[in-house]
């Protein structure tokens, strides 16, 4: 039996994550639900996040990048990201497969491997409402500081 290529090798190799990161990314960027998170960061700011995008899926799909940034849960820690902004995503990237004419099987293998991480990026509160509620909170210590731990329980994928 002949051993199956990574999915990074079927996808296209690393101008494919590139394409697709960049596609997804600014598309988000221009979303009506979930644009505003982009509104206040630099050039710099979104580009090194495409970079850890990149080599996050390159690592995980069998690619030659390694990921270097925290886990997944630390990064949206804060984010206030709901459930609608987590269906616009894959509402972007569903279109993304369509544009770029990615096969069944490869949506699927995609879709469940980024699906698991739902826990580790929806539902926390934003830091905003959290620094409003608790107007006397040291920044160091975080929302943890205050009593808002979040996830609650570790998240099973963190990635």
């Amino acid at each position: 039996m002949t051993e199956q290529a990574s999915l990074y090798d079927r996808l296209g190799g690393m101008e494919a994550l590139w394409t697709i990161s960049q596609t997804v990314v600014k598309r988000c960027m221009l979303d009506p639900t979930i644009g505003h998170i982009w509104d206040h960061l630099t050039e710099d700011v979104v580009q090194k996040e495409i970079e850890h995008f990149v080599d996050w899926m390159s690592e995980a799909w069998g690619g030659p990048n390694k990921y270097h940034g925290r886990d997944l849960a630390t990064v949206h820690r804060g984010m206030g990201i709901t459930e609608e902004y987590w269906d616009a995503l894959f509402a972007i990237i569903d279109n993304c497969y369509e544009e770029f004419d990615v096969a069944p099987d490869i949506r699927v293998e995609i879709d469940t491997y980024l699906r698991k991480f739902k826990p580790a990026i929806v539902g926390s509160p934003s830091f905003k409402s959290v620094v409003a509620a608790h107007p006397d909170l040291d920044v160091r210590n975080g929302m943890k500081g205050v009593g808002v731990i979040w996830p609650a329980v570790p998240a099973a994928a963190t990635g």
